[in-house]
């Protein structure tokens, strides 16, 4: 196999691994939404209360706290300088970026699915947007690492 299509397929099996995880996103919130329709869940008011504090403040410090973790692994300059290793690097980095806004997306539906309560859908809803503003791309990847002249030029030669 030679570099370009090597590093077409690491592009490629990162675009696919994003898109698995947006669809079982999109998977779970239909069967949240199947799940309640017509069930008034017999939820003690104190547990609603609790939880309509916690699954924001945990969405929000998910949002915040994958942002940091992202920004500062991804400028870490220990890995190699090979760019295969770097596109690694770089996905390896958007998954785990990927999976904190994902667990906050999972608690927003478990709540729903406790309570009933339509505003837990509405958390999930802007921590979905926030995933997709996550979408990896050939210019977030230029861009977060900070790539040379010579390695964009590689990358553009596997897009064509």
């Amino acid at each position: 196999m030679t570099e370009d299509q090597a590093l077409k397929n690491l592009l490629r099996s990162t675009s696919i691994i994003y898109f698995s995880l947006v669809i079982g996103l999109l998977f779970f919130f239909v069967l949240a939404i199947m799940f309640i329709q017509g069930k008034v869940a017999q939820v003690q008011a104190e547990t609603n209360n609790v939880l309509t504090v916690v699954v924001p403040v945990f969405g929000f410090m998910m949002m915040i706290l994958s942002k940091v973790f992202y920004n500062k692994m991804i400028t870490k300059k220990e890995f190699e300088t090979d760019l295969q290793k770097k596109i690694i690097h770089y996905r390896s980095m958007k998954i785990i970026s990927w999976a904190m806004i994902e667990s906050a997306c999972i608690f927003a539906f478990t709540a729903v699915m406790i309570t009933s309560n339509n505003f837990y859908l509405v958390v999930f809803i802007f921590l979905f947007g926030y995933f997709i503003l996550l979408k990896p791309s050939r210019e977030s990847l230029i861009r977060d690492l900070q790539l040379n002249s010579d390695e964009i030029n590689i990358l553009q030669r596997t897009s064509s």
